[in-house]
């Protein structure tokens, strides 16, 4: 007996049928329900058959997958992204702490991705107050691809928004990261830097050293040494690594 009922959403027929064939063979428990090759498909086989969970496409011809989950108020299934492209998408999708797959994925990594599904289902069911990962994970993505980016960060009492140019530095302590902010004040945060690293990248950020992520858009000056400093608006003397310092003073002269 099935206990997740599943579609399947990708442009490439072949890609549904392996996925599909993977399912039926080594994932017990998972009903296959339908399958869609494009967004307005997808969307109304959602609205039909009320699916547990969908195996998402990022890429796909005139409309991403993002495009499809923008279309609901509320998202009522788990998804499990599916991609072949290590880009902006995946870090966004990896930040926010959402399972996918990089294809092509083995059996194993099909199988510990529905594992973490169900678990995510249980505390889900346990903490009904809480916000999900994927509430932040379409907030960032939307908030990210405007003109006044903003950000959105999880905090013990739900989010934070705050526009990504407000960020001077990030600082990592361990798990955790904290964000300091051109008005002086700073935010713990429950995730790794490397985590904001990714998320970053594509909006002037550069990790010059193993503990600190910095908003080239808010770097003041460069201050010679082995590695050197960079002097932040927030008055910080960062220091540059002497492993990164080659790339730091490529990226920083693109400015």
């Amino acid at each position: 007996m099935s206990d997740i009922k599943a579609i399947i959403v990708d442009d490439e027929q072949h890609c549904i049928d392996a996925l599909q064939t993977m399912l039926v063979r080594k994932c017990p428990g998972v009903e296959v329900v339908g399958s869609a090759k494009g967004v307005k498909e997808a969307k109304e086989l959602v609205d039909e058959l009320h699916p547990d969970l969908v195996f998402l496409d990022v890429e796909m011809p005139h409309q991403n997958g993002f495009e499809l989950l923008k279309q609901f108020e509320k998202i009522g299934f788990d998804v499990i992204f599916t991609t072949a492209y290590e880009q902006y998408a995946l870090r966004a999708i990896k930040f926010n702490a959402l399972d996918y797959l990089l294809k092509p994925f083995s059996v194993k990594e099909l199988q510990d991705a529905l594992d973490k599904c169900r678990e995510k289902k249980q505390q889900r069911q346990r903490d009904t107050n809480s916000l999900s990962p994927m509430d932040v994970f379409l907030q960032n993505m939307k908030t990210l691809q405007q003109s006044h980016k903003k950000i959105a960060l999880p905090t013990i009492n739900g989010l934070v928004f705050m526009p990504v140019q407000n960020i001077v530095r990030c600082e990592s302590t361990g798990n955790y990261t904290r964000i300091f902010f051109t008005d002086k004040k700073n935010l713990m945060v429950s995730r790794p830097l490397k985590e904001f690293e990714e998320l970053l990248a594509d909006v002037d950020f550069f990790r010059v050293h193993n503990s600190h992520l910095i908003n080239l858009q808010q770097m003041q000056s460069y201050i010679q040494g082995e590695g050197g400093f960079a002097l932040m608006s927030d008055g910080a003397q960062v220091e540059v690594s002497r492993r990164r310092k080659a790339d730091f003073l490529k990226r920083a002269m693109q400015f």
